[in-house]
């Protein structure tokens, strides 16, 4: 086994991975079930259908588990958001700000597809510092891709302020994390809204990275 983390061994051999990966996908559901209500660990195991025995000789605790589960997530989403926004071999489009509007869907493709458990995580960040900065060095990948792409597929931002750049993925992200309800108490949008919201976000976003201001 190697260590690591705050001490924790990650099996070595594939019928222990396949065993933890089980435990991390029965506490996932959990999570992602309770939202921001509490859970215990008889729950997972009874999704798992393990022991509680069994997740004691994995983890140390409950805290350790989401910890686990949080690590994951973040790896699973940075490389989603690597292969979304990523250089790739798409032509470019004329004109090149018809681009935003893929930029920022792919953005939110990558955010929806982990809101359930992430509805979840960022509830535990609150009093976790070690998800909250691991959570908060996720958020910084997510804006150097979308800064990366949007001077890539529209060569003209490439001489934009790279503030304002910073602020229109500010904006963006947070317009998406409120729609759903990702670090908010309220519900998510419906999806008949959803895509609404994303033309008008693409909408607002590129008439304020193309303007002259």
């Amino acid at each position: 086994m190697d260590v690591v983390g705050a001490g924790r061994k990650v099996p070595q051999q594939e019928r222990s991975r396949q065993s933890e990966a089980r435990l991390l996908d029965a506490a996932e559901d959990v999570l992602s079930g309770r939202g921001a209500g509490d859970f215990s660990l008889a729950e997972v195991a009874s999704r798992a259908g393990v022991t509680t025995g069994t997740i004691y000789s994995r983890f140390k605790g409950k805290r350790e588990l989401v910890h686990a589960v949080h690590e994951r997530v973040m790896d699973r989403m940075g490389g989603h958001a690597d292969r979304l926004l990523g250089p790739n071999e798409s032509p470019l489009k004329n004109p090149p700000e018809q681009h935003l509007g893929d930029i920022v869907s792919l953005l939110a493709t990558v955010l929806k597809s982990e809101a359930s458990v992430l509805r979840a995580l960022m509830f535990h960040a609150v009093e976790d510092k070690s998800i909250s900065e691991r959570g908060a060095a996720a958020h910084s990948q997510l804006g150097e891709l979308f800064d990366e792409a949007l001077q890539r597929l529209i060569p003209a931002l490439a001489e934009t302020p790279a503030r304002k750049r910073y602020w229109a993925f500010t904006f963006t992200y947070d317009v998406l994390a409120r729609h759903l309800g990702l670090g908010h108490s309220s519900p998510p949008t419906e999806n008949g809204d959803w895509d609404e919201m994303l033309l008008n976000l693409s909408a607002m976003v590129g008439a304020y990275l193309l303007s002259n201001d």
